[in-house]
């Protein structure tokens, strides 16, 4: 019981901070600190607090010691959170869920009806299964939970996602425009629903005064991050997440070299969904969704190349999307990136003064010190820790042989600050929460197996 106490007690703990205090280094909680020197790290023990009697006690250190503190959200898929007063086998336990045990929907059965071009059709269908789909996963049942009259798991719109891909290069580009438009029609009349389509109904949407619009959750969370950065985001890192955003909404064009042949770029938004059962009224085309695209259920980004064709090429397949988890393909992902590492704990051992401050703060370690005016007349400014958080534990102050004597800087054990990044269909906030339910689950299983145990004893 014990056990899955622990986990329970961090899901209502978590709090937001701008910029927190410098973290302190308590030694005795973790026995010991890890120090920076040249040549690396090296662990020194120190005191450490005697082993707990019994559960209750455990889990009321635990409580006692445990914070977790959202620092920063740099865009709409990122996630910088610190926690605090935990064993690195947790942290690492709670990394390793959210890169593999957290259920998204990918496509996984691909029926190639024909494939004239020349991809092959296992290329093909691996190039489809890693195109992320703009989906909520939790609206889904895994395979396997529906079943026929027989006991056998079957396919259903609780659990299945069907996308068909029919694209037929014409000609030249006139000619496939042409082909482009009937053929997109009687999709349309069959009820599939294309890329197109959706960028029609959202443009339908915002003429009716609509506010949902392509990119407004992106200006909002611009708004947000002009906050000062606790991880100290660099000009050049802003400026090109900037240029990334701006060319997010933009379809790129092919470029045609002279004399050649016309080739036909077949992107995702050519994939057309076919809403199964009640599908089309719970995913409606004029939903924001929760990707950059949104409407109805669609690839996550509109202008993935998936295949080029030549006049007379056709690509003509079914895919069906189902739930699973990381660790059986790394397309059921829900993360670009889910890593963590340890706080830097920073001290000044001797004053750092005027040509020499300057230099630390300006060339050494950006945004971890800052200038500060002095009251001894002898000097002019002194250099101070304000964000240690920005760290790199570059150590290129250590080149200096007097700021090596001034600083100390180590790592605090049980002080972890986490980096997520969402691939998009789950923000990183539902991906962190979802993780800790996992742990929860894996905690209350175990302490299942070990009363079992003691009663077989």
């Amino acid at each position: 019981p014990h056990l899955s106490l622990f986990i329970i007690t961090i899901i209502p703990a978590a709090t937001h901070l701008l910029m927190p205090p410098i973290p302190q280094a308590d030694t005795s909680a973790t026995g010991g600190i890890y120090d920076v020197n040249e040549s690396g790290i090296q662990f020194r023990h120190t005191p450490s607090l005697p082993t707990p009697a019994n559960g209750d006690e455990y889990l009321k250190r635990f409580k006692s010691g445990f914070k977790f503190n959202v620092l920063e959200r740099p865009s709409k898929n990122e996630l910088v959170f610190e926690i605090i007063g935990v064993d690195v086998s947790f942290a690492n336990a709670l990394r390793r869920i959210m890169i593999a045990e957290i259920p998204t929907m990918a496509l996984e059965n691909v029926y190639m009806w024909n494939n004239s071009g020349l991809i092959h059709d296992e290329v093909l269908s691996h190039r489809l299964g890693l195109v992320p789909l703009n989906v909520d996963p939790r609206l889904f049942d895994e395979y396997g939970h529906d079943v026929d009259e027989n006991g056998d798991a079957a396919f259903t719109d609780r659990n299945t996602i069907v996308f068909k891909l029919h694209v037929v290069c014409g000609k030249n580009e006139a000619d496939d425009e042409r082909l482009q438009k009937k053929r997109n029609s009687e999709f349309k009349a069959e009820g599939m629903v294309s890329g197109y389509d959706v960028e029609e109904a959202q443009k339908k949407k915002t003429e009716k005064g609509g506010d949902t619009k392509i990119g407004d959750d992106d200006d909002e969370m611009k708004e947000e991050v002009e906050e000062p950065s606790v991880m100290n985001l660099s000009v050049a890192d802003r400026a090109a997440a900037d240029a990334a955003a701006s060319n997010l909404n933009k379809s790129s064009t092919p470029i045609d070299t002279p004399h050649r042949p016309f080739t036909r770029h077949v992107y995702t938004r050519d994939l057309l969904w076919c809403p199964q059962g009640d599908q089309l009224a719970k995913f409606p085309l004029h939903s924001s969704g929760a990707g950059h695209v949104g409407g109805g259920i669609r690839p996550l980004h509109e202008d993935i190349l998936l295949a080029k064709l030549r006049p007379g090429q056709v690509i003509e397949l079914e895919a069906h999307a189902k739930k699973g988890i990381g660790k059986d393909h790394a397309k059921w992902s829900p993360v670009a990136t889910a890593s963590y590492r340890l706080m830097p704990s920073i001290e000044l051992v001797k004053p750092i003064y005027d040509e020499l401050a300057e230099e630390l703060v300006n060339w050494m370690e950006p945004g971890v010190f800052k200038l500060e005016e002095t009251d001894d007349v002898d000097h002019r400014v002194k250099a101070v820790v304000v964000n240690p958080y920005a760290c790199t534990m570059s150590r290129n102050f250590m080149r200096n042989p007097a700021l090596k004597e001034s600083i100390k800087m180590s790592r605090i054990p049980n002080h972890f600050i986490f980096s997520v990044e969402s691939v998009g269909m789950m923000e990183p906030a539902v991906i962190v929460a979802e993780a800790l339910k996992v742990l929860k689950n894996k905690a209350i299983n175990l302490s299942g197996l070990t009363d079992e145990a003691e009663a077989m004893n």
